[in-house]
């Protein structure tokens, strides 16, 4: 169950159950002003935690976290639902920079080879001219396996890529084009994940948008990268 914090003047922080775009959730409204601006959002996070969320889709720019933690709830990370378009945005960066992808290099780099690494590594083998794989953990295999299967060149991690996408924090990437797709706020080299069907304040909400795709309410044709 999601929990959905929204700040209303005059909420008085009791949770009632809500959808969000047809996704199921958990709302409370709070007021965050005035002497019991602090009570009222405690008492928000209290009744979210007992109502069953443990995941909270928060005001835009929320800073009280620390707040809701103190009850076991914490924020709709988008990194899944990032690493899922990994693909189609590689393409996207080839693109803004004039390349066609069958001329065209791709890094992956992490710390790690990871189920989406992988995965992404054989979306693109049959569109692109070559990858560049730089995982210490597992990276010779996913090379050996990738060349096997598609016949694709993979070159030496000391390669350069045209795009690069990073898994993992903790590896240096030389790449002028790279999309970081970890952590909380996700860094993709001047691309933008939006769903142009919902209402315009919410169409670039990646937690939002997460948590609509986990949920099974935002399909993938429904998803654009400008």
């Amino acid at each position: 169950m999601f929990g959905q914090l929204v700040y209303t003047a005059g909420g008085r922080g009791r949770p009632a159950p809500g959808r969000l775009y047809g996704l199921p959730v958990l709302r409370v409204e709070a007021d965050p002003t005035g002497f019991w601006g602090e009570r009222r959002l405690r008492r928000s996070a209290r009744g979210l935690r007992r109502g069953g969320a443990l995941r909270v889709l928060a005001p835009p720019d929320f800073a009280r976290w620390p707040a809701l933690a103190a009850f076991g709830l914490r924020p709709v990370e988008p990194e899944l639902f990032v690493r899922a378009q990994s693909a189609p945005l590689a393409l996207a960066a080839l693109e803004r920079r004039g390349l066609a992808p069958g001329r065209a290099t791709v890094a992956l780099r992490g710390t790690r080879v990871d189920r989406d690494m992988a995965r992404t590594a054989a979306a693109l083998c049959p569109l692109v001219r070559g990858l560049v794989i730089d995982a210490p953990q597992g990276g010779k295999e996913l090379a050996l396996w990738l060349r096997r299967e598609f016949g694709v060149p993979v070159l030496p991690k000391g390669e350069r890529g045209e795009v690069a996408l990073s898994f993992q924090e903790g590896r240096p990437v030389p790449e002028e084009a790279s999309l970081e797709l970890w952590g909380p706020r996700p860094r993709l080299a001047g691309l933008r994940l939006s769903a142009p069907e919902l209402e315009e304040a919410d169409r670039e909400n990646l937690p939002l948008l997460a948590a609509l795709w986990e949920g099974g309410r935002l399909a993938p044709q429904a998803i654009k990268i400008t």
